[in-house]
């Protein structure tokens, strides 16, 4: 597995979605099971703002992708991937959330994203992406969306700072749970050097059931040493990301009260070392979120499998397609069971349980928790 495993993957996430059939509507489809597509209809204040200008370029499309059960939902998911994985959240993170889905009988609501540096803007155009699209449903779902819907924010990775963000800033208080799973809040240079472990963890994931993603790094080339020396070159020319890490953490410290650290539950992973949850929970000055400890690593919420079938192809069409790849029938990426694991327990979370196992906190957190108790 090489540096370039993580944009490979990418890429062909890419050439999937571009492959697949997906519903595009204002509207939800309301018991009709699967995933759409559900472009955002625009503010009215974006409309004035448009009319005022003689000469306007047309606007990007925007969307968010919903995931409906067939049935009346009993609660909405509002959902923010990881970086690269959260553009294509309907494919990467398809198999965690429509498991939770069917188990809950949930609807949804996700929003694909690009890494930028900026994390506050990130933040401030997913979240008012989740925002519009729960305020459409509601208003356009014949009713199946009632206001009164338990609304539970779920975030993996860089997708748990985004959420941990926009609702430091939002001041959201009608939510009835947030859930991070693998939170991340590394700064850039730590993020460049982590590529080495995403890189292992990928190639120790990928390729099951047929086939792979992954690549090769060449004879003689030094991985460590080369991130090692962009991690430098990254310092020395003052990149960071907005929020850094110590910022971020003060934006905790005053935003997440009792109210919302009540709320949140920390997911981590045994063999996770992109994992920031420590830091997250050092900084809460309260009774602190409730911790579920799971096997896995930092990628174990995203599973994908994928076959032939998934594309987007004439039927008279497989045969042929078969043959050319070699008898490809589908490939799999990811450990199945830490993904299985993770479902149990979010779903466990969202019906009230308790962590399944006790966390491994430090000797400051513990100390913490003796004094709220």
């Amino acid at each position: 597995m090489t540096m370039e495993g993580a944009a490979e993957l990418t890429s062909a996430l890419a050439r999937i979605d571009s492959q697949q059939t997906t519903r595009s509507s204002k509207r939800p489809t309301g018991g009709k099971a699967g995933w759409t597509k559900l472009i955002l209809e625009n503010n009215q204040d974006d409309d004035e703002d448009s009319a005022q200008e003689e000469f306007t370029l047309p606007k990007e499309e925007e969307f968010v992708y919903l995931l409906e059960p067939p049935s009346t939902p009993s609660m909405v998911i509002l959902f923010l991937g990881g970086a690269g994985l959260g553009q294509f959240p309907h494919i990467a993170y398809s198999e965690l959330l429509s498991r939770i889905s069917k188990r809950l009988n949930a609807a949804v609501i996700t929003a694909p994203y690009s890494v930028s540096l900026d994390h506050f803007e990130l933040a401030k155009k997913a979240g008012e992406a989740l925002r519009r699209a729960t305020v459409q449903c509601e208003e356009g779902g014949n009713g199946i969306y009632s206001t009164d819907l338990p609304k539970f924010y779920l975030g993996h990775s860089l997708g748990s700072k985004l959420l941990g963000i926009a609702l430091a800033a939002s001041g959201v208080r009608d939510v009835d749970g947030i859930g991070f799973m693998s939170y991340n809040n590394f700064g850039f240079k730590n993020t460049i050097s982590m590529v080495k472990t995403f890189a292992d963890d990928f190639n120790k994931n990928g390729g099951g059931g047929g086939g792979g993603f992954g690549g090769g790094m060449p004879n003689g080339i030094n991985l460590d040493q080369i991130l090692d020396f962009a991690g430098e070159a990254v310092s020395m020319m003052g990149f960071e990301f907005s929020p850094d890490p110590e910022t971020m953490d003060r934006i905790v410290e005053m935003k997440f009260d009792e109210n919302l650290q009540k709320k949140t539950r920390m997911f981590i992973f045994d063999d996770d070392d992109l994992d920031s949850s420590q830091s997250f929970l050092d900084a809460c000055k309260g009774p602190g979120p409730s911790v579920s400890r799971l096997e896995g690593t930092h990628l174990a919420p995203a599973y994908i499998k994928l076959g032939i079938d998934d594309l987007d192809l004439p039927e008279e069409a497989m045969p042929f397609v078969s043959e050319a790849s070699g008898g490809f029938q589908n490939a799999s990426f990811g450990d199945e069971d830490a993904m299985n694991g993770a479902v149990n327990e979010i779903c466990n979370w969202i019906m009230g349980q308790e962590p399944s196992r006790p966390p491994l906190l430090s000797a400051a957190a513990n100390a913490k928790a003796d004094d709220n108790n």
